[in-house]
C-alpha cells in the first residue's frame, strides 16, 4: 500500500493514547471504569439534583453509557434517583456515594489539579487555545467525511 501516515499525525496519536493510558492506570488502581468516573466526576461538577441528560451533555458519552452506569451506581448504592417533572430522575449522591466520591475521584482530579498547576496562565491559555482550534477543525473535518 502506497500511503504514508504524517509525523504530526503519528504524533499527536501518540501523545493522545499516552494520555488515555494513563488515565486508564490511574482509574486501575481505584477500580474504576472509564463511565464510572465520568459520570461521578459530572455529579460533583454539576452537583447532586443534576439529570441524566446534564451528564450525557457535559461529557460526550451516549445516553445509554450513562444510564447502564447510573444504574450500575444506584445499585452499588453510591447514588439514588428520585422524580422531578416527569420523566426526569434527579441524581443524588448517597453517603456511601459521597465517601467514594472523597476516596475514588478526588484523588484523581488532585492528579490533574498538580499537573495543571505547573503550567503559567499563559501556557494554560495556549494549550486550551490549540486543543480547541484543533478540535473545531477535527470536528469540521469529521462531519465532512460523513
Amino acid at each position: 500500500m502506497d500511503f504514508k501516515i504524517s509525523e504530526k499525525v503519528k504524533y499527536l496519536n501518540s501523545m493522545l493514547c499516552e494520555i488515555d493510558n494513563l488515565y486508564q492506570s490511574l482509574l486501575q488502581d481505584k477500580g474504576l471504569s472509564d463511565s464510572e468516573y465520568v459520570v461521578m466526576f459530572a455529579i460533583l461538577e454539576l452537583g447532586e439534583g443534576c439529570l441524566q441528560k446534564d451528564i450525557a451533555d457535559n461529557s460526550y458519552i451516549n445516553k445509554k453509557t450513562i444510564n447502564s452506569t447510573i444504574k450500575k451506581l444506584e445499585r452499588k448504592e453510591l447514588i439514588t434517583l428520585k422524580a422531578g417533572k416527569y420523566p426526569n430522575m434527579h441524581i443524588y449522591l448517597t453517603d456511601k456515594g459521597r465517601e467514594y466520591i472523597t476516596t475514588n475521584i478526588v484523588p484523581i482530579i488532585e492528579v490533574e489539579n498538580k499537573v495543571l498547576a505547573i503550567f503559567p496562565d499563559n501556557e494554560f491559555d495556549s494549550l486550551i487555545e490549540n486543543y480547541s482550534k484543533y478540535i473545531k477543525v477535527f470536528r469540521t473535518e469529521v462531519k465532512k467525511f460523513k
